[in-house]
């Protein structure tokens, strides 16, 4: 669901709505990776100042790290109070990072073929 109003800090390039299907396509973890690492890289140095600084680098080291920043992203996001412009920036990676640690529990629940 998007906000009517589009402020313009929350790009299409880091939009949920643009890199879900990427996500849900991956085939395996190093191409969801991929996905993600090419996400991160969407992000200015502007909308990662207003970011927790814990969710602020761009550096995405292994599945791990995928999963750990899904859930400070989603935690940070429950708990925001603050600047709406923020907020859905916080919003759309904390949306993104859950969609990704989802996928990654999928892929690595499938059975080797």
């Amino acid at each position: 669901m998007e906000s009517a109003h589009i402020s313009g800090l929350a790009t299409r390039a880091i939009r949920f709505d643009e890199w879900k299907a990427s996500i849900q396509m991956a085939s395996d973890t190093e191409q969801l990776m991929r996905v993600m690492r090419v996400y991160l890289v969407g992000w200015n140095q502007d909308q990662l100042r207003r970011l927790p600084s814990d969710l602020g680098a761009i550096a995405l080291v292994n599945c791990d790290d995928l999963v750990a920043r899904a859930l400070v992203a989603s935690r940070a996001e429950l708990r925001f109070m603050g600047d709406p412009e923020e907020h859905e920036l916080l919003r759309e990676m904390a949306l993104t990072f859950a969609s990704a640690a989802t996928r990654l529990r999928f892929l690595g629940a499938r059975p080797d073929r």
